[in-house]
């Protein structure tokens, strides 16, 4: 059996070879990608939903604008906001979560009502309950730090005016 010797120029050819280095590369850089990967998506998300109720609010609001206030039209502007139709039946929710009970209609003016104005409100008080987005990955998981959270409440309005005498 024949011995090798360790030579100066045999460590020189050990340390230039590259066998596995995308490998390494790729173990070092995957779990950033996959947080970037999560979080891109966790933001469109979010903007969609925050995009589809703030049309949801416009519509009913222009819906409550050029027609009577009264409860039957208001429960239809609410469905409006919901469902995106004036009948909401369960389970055709426009955004996952939301319910008649977290919008908030109201209006200005009195005896002649000037403004209508449809909003999911950022925190609880009187009228409305806030809508908290319900992210699909927990980024905060992902970072190890519990803290870090994306179920932030989506809040949009709509004003306008009130075009019935």
């Amino acid at each position: 059996m024949k011995r090798r010797t360790l030579t100066i120029g045999s460590l020189v050819r050990f340390f230039r070879q590259d066998c596995g280095g995308a490998l390494a590369e790729m173990a070092i850089i995957f779990p950033l990608l996959a947080i970037l990967l999560a979080a891109v998506s966790e933001f469109g998300r979010y903007f969609q939903t925050y995009t589809t109720l703030s049309k949801a609010t416009r519509t009913a609001a222009r819906h409550l604008s050029n027609h009577p206030y009264n409860a039957t039209e208001i429960t239809k502007a609410t469905n409006l906001v919901v469902c995106g139709k004036l009948v909401c039946a369960g389970g055709d929710e426009l955004v996952p979560g939301m319910t008649p009970a977290k919008v908030c209609i109201e209006s200005t003016g009195s005896p002649k009502i000037e403004t209508v104005t449809v909003r999911i409100p950022h925190i609880a008080a009187g009228c409305g309950a806030p809508h908290i987005y319900q992210p699909i990955f927990d980024i905060g998981g992902l970072l190890h730090n519990n803290t870090f959270n994306l179920a932030i409440p989506v809040n949009p309005s709509t004003t306008m005016y009130y075009v019935i005498e």
